[in-house]
């Protein structure tokens, strides 16, 4: 029986508000795909993540933005993968079905998390061993043990117990407009030196990128919700989309789009709407279009 792949977004659970984005989990066991359908595009992110791979391989696409001919591939990754903020697209690839979880990270968190410097990180993906301290990753490790939960309720089970701030008030989930407006206060309020090169400085220290580089996503972000609200049977009069997103006009918006997804407006309409591998899109699209309606 062929089963329909699954896609879906998870939220954090109120302890751990302050600590995660969001997440995602794909299955596509028991799917019949082809070679294509087989692709996973992402975006790029300020969001350092975190990936257990339960069943089947992934492995990364080395020129991610070459989407003709046969792709280069890199080696098979590791059952727990940690990977930095990426600054480009970016694109997996599965021989077969595959089970994977993903959960990314707000980047001033992870410190506190797991004593990782985001700066020192940026568009790399390695094992998490590699990175985190071993009584971290052997904990994180324990994930890939199936038992009667979701793999999402383990995963946060085991950040539960690691997350050092669970008492704080939670902040609750933000859009990306939201979260660096709050981590802007934040940033002001702590520390010696009110300066603006000192805030700069903090703001880098604390995210590894800087402020006007993370409002690129933020930008991004908006436009692909006023898209949705727009209409999803509709193609949206980008014009319109660009100045209300506050874009200087529609290349501006183009060229900001292709730099976070590294093709056209127009053509990711397209491809979100017609290709299996653009699920995370569609996801991130409905969620922000539902979050548009309701703002």
């Amino acid at each position: 029986m062929n089963h329909k792949a699954i896609a879906r977004l998870l939220y954090p659970s109120v302890p751990l508000k302050n600590c995660i984005f969001l997440a995602f989990e794909r299955d596509t066991r028991g799917c019949v795909l082809n070679d294509e359908a087989r692709f996973n595009y992402f975006p790029a992110s300020p969001f350092p993540t975190v990936s257990w791979i339960f069943e089947g391989d992934l492995r990364m696409v080395l020129d991610p933005g070459d989407m003709s001919g046969q792709p280069k591939l890199a080696p098979p990754l590791p059952p727990l993968v940690f990977a930095g903020p990426y600054r480009k697209p970016a694109a997996s690839w599965s021989s077969s079905a595959v089970h994977a979880l993903t959960i990314s990270f707000y980047p001033d968190a992870l410190k506190r998390l797991f004593g990782i410097d985001i700066k020192h990180h940026m568009d790399s993906i390695q094992s998490l061993g590699c990175v985190a301290p071993p009584a971290v990753a052997d904990a994180l490790h324990q994930v890939l043990v199936d038992d009667d939960r979701s793999a999402f309720e383990r995963a946060e089970a085991v950040l539960m117990a690691l997350w050092c701030d669970a008492n704080e008030a939670p902040q609750g989930w933000q859009d990306m407009r939201g979260w660096i407006s709050t981590l802007s206060t934040r940033i002001a309020l702590s520390g010696a030196g009110q300066g603006l090169r000192q805030l700069q400085r903090r703001f880098k220290d604390w995210t590894g990128q800087s402020h006007r580089e993370l409002m690129l996503y933020s930008r991004v972000e908006l436009a692909l919700a006023m898209t949705t609200v727009r209409g999803s049977n509709l193609l949206p009069d980008l014009a319109a989309t660009a100045a209300d997103a506050g874009f200087a006009d529609q290349s501006h918006m183009g060229r900001d789009v292709r730099r976070v997804t590294g093709i056209s407006p127009g053509r990711l309409i397209e491809l979100m709407r017609s290709e299996e591998s653009f699920w995370l899109y569609r996801l991130l699209e409905r969620h922000l279009g539902q979050d548009a309606d309701a703002a």
